[in-house]
């Protein structure tokens, strides 16, 4: 058997490597075009899916769990940070509560030491990862392939995209996001994601350099009844994420998601000013003024749905944030 799989990132990458371990063979297309993106970057860094973007994915036991089927468990434990509490604060660090995140595992009935402590790890280190796991099994990757339409026939289903090249397979999956062009060819546009209103900015710092101390390695800055909401993760000794929740800023071009903003020391000194007459701790707030990279992750719903395949085509997507995008799910594919 051969799947076709709509979109590389974490999730279809994941899936391909979990077929390819019960037999069954998958090629990826993905839309980002990487030699379009060179070009149009003129020497910069080519902030698309496949490099730097993104912040901090923090991966819990179940997530673990699923990394060490897919034989990548020790990789990517030796490239993240461990975890093992939550904390909340009011909005300027006061009120402080602290959960601790590992004993919650064990009191659940999880067992074995090494998924009891959830881990951070950056996410395009973990996407990194998987798609080098991905070219060592074989499994091959095509760029500059956009989604136009499927066909499916009683052998299985032929993919078209928009550069008018075709791929046949004996089934269809769609890895391709929220903005997914897979789910919408399957149920129509009354599926088509619906934009929230509220969008996170998430910042990656090297917090040596700017001698910023993190004390916690996950921590949440709260004012409920103003809608005030920022985030902060430490990644490793040197790097840590930070990121703020706004609810004014325009909707962006579907496709810009995760997508590193531009015009970076005007978009850091924005939304730092802003965290500043919020009046978070000023660690928080040099978090996002020193960021290198700043990344929109805009907050979408889905209608529901009651079933996510149909015929030869199965939907596999995450309907959250970068933040949680970690908890992969494993199909039945029977």
């Amino acid at each position: 058997m051969h799947a076709v799989i709509i979109g590389s990132g974490l999730v279809g990458a994941a899936t391909a490597l979990a077929l390819k371990q019960v037999g069954i063979e998958a090629t990826l297309y993905d839309q980002v075009d990487l030699f379009q993106a060179a070009i149009a970057a003129k020497g910069a860094p080519v902030a698309v899916e496949f490099g730097e973007s993104g912040g901090s994915v923090l991966i819990a036991s179940i997530g673990l769990r699923v990394l060490r089927t897919l034989g990548l468990l020790d990789e990517v434990m030796a490239s993240s940070y461990p975890s093992p509490t939550t904390n909340w604060f009011k909005i300027d660090g006061s009120s402080p509560i602290t959960l601790n995140a590992s004993k919650v595992a064990k009191d659940c009935g999880e067992n074995e030491e090494v998924f009891q402590t959830s881990v951070q790890i950056l996410r395009s280190k973990l996407h990194s990862i998987m798609m080098q796991a991905c070219n060592r099994a074989g499994i091959r990757c095509f760029t500059g392939k956009k989604f136009v339409c499927y066909s499916e026939m009683e052998s299985g289903v032929t993919v078209e995209f928009e550069d008018g090249t075709t791929a046949a397979g004996d089934f269809l999956v769609g890895a391709d996001g929220i903005h997914s062009a897979t789910r919408r060819a399957i149920f129509g546009d009354s599926s088509k994601a619906e934009f929230t209103g509220a969008i996170g900015h998430i910042g990656v710092v090297r917090t040596k350099e700017h001698n910023i101390t993190l004390k916690e390695t996950c921590a949440f800055y709260l004012e409920r009844e103003k809608k005030q909401t920022a985030w902060t993760f430490k990644i490793s000794d040197d790097l840590a994420a930070v990121q703020v929740m706004t609810f004014n800023d325009p909707k962006p071009s579907e496709g810009n998601d995760y997508r590193p903003v531009a015009d970076l020391p005007k978009e850091s000194s924005r939304l730092a000013d802003m965290m500043a007459e919020w009046g978070v701790p000023k660690h928080v707030e040099e978090m996002m003024r020193r960021s290198f990279r700043i990344s929109p992750a805009a907050i979408y719903d889905l209608p529901d749905l009651s079933t996510y395949h149909k015929g030869r085509v199965i939907l596999s997507e995450t309907l959250l944030t970068e933040r949680f995008r970690m908890q992969v799910s494993v199909y039945d594919w029977s």
